[in-house]
């Protein structure tokens, strides 16, 4: 049979030199005097330098997970139950055809009181205001409709 294929190991081989050797004497005498070298964190391979690149750092405890960042609250209905409120309570002022305002006003300040994260003193406010601004409504509508109903 034919040769094997040579390998890059043994055509690195062939290419090296030979390193020269010190005889015994003076390799004992040159080890006593260096200092003990550190051994390498990895045991299974003693050619490895204890600087190496280590194998496990793109996959080790150090890599933070990704996580997704939290969503936004969502937003208060009390600002917008509070204008609703106070547009409806200038407007009951000087007539009471705006009572659905107010009472959109009012189920708004109802929802944002339920809701934990808006803001309760001001859906408190929108909530009186609305219910004022209804019962003024209410009284401008009682009170034109009693004036028709004169013959």
């Amino acid at each position: 049979m034919s040769e094997p294929l040579p390998t890059r190991r043994t055509r690195k081989e062939a290419a090296t030199p030979p390193v020269p050797t010190l005889p015994a004497a003076e390799a004992a005498a040159l080890a006593a005097a260096l200092p003990e070298a550190p051994t390498s964190a990895d045991a299974s391979d003693p050619e490895r330098l204890p600087t190496a690149q280590l194998e496990m750092a793109a996959f080790g405890d150090h890599v933070i997970p990704y996580v997704p960042p939290a969503p936004p609250p969502p937003r208060s209905f009390a600002p917008w139950a509070l204008a609703a409120a106070i547009i409806a309570l200038l407007a009951a002022l000087f007539t009471g055809w705006l009572v659905p305002l107010g009472v959109v006003a009012a189920v708004l300040a109802l929802v944002s009181l339920r809701r934990p994260r808006d803001n309760r003193t001001l859906a408190g406010w929108a909530l009186a205001l609305a219910l004022l601004s209804v019962a003024f409504s209410a009284g401008w509508l009682i009170w034109g409709f009693s004036q028709l109903a004169v013959v």
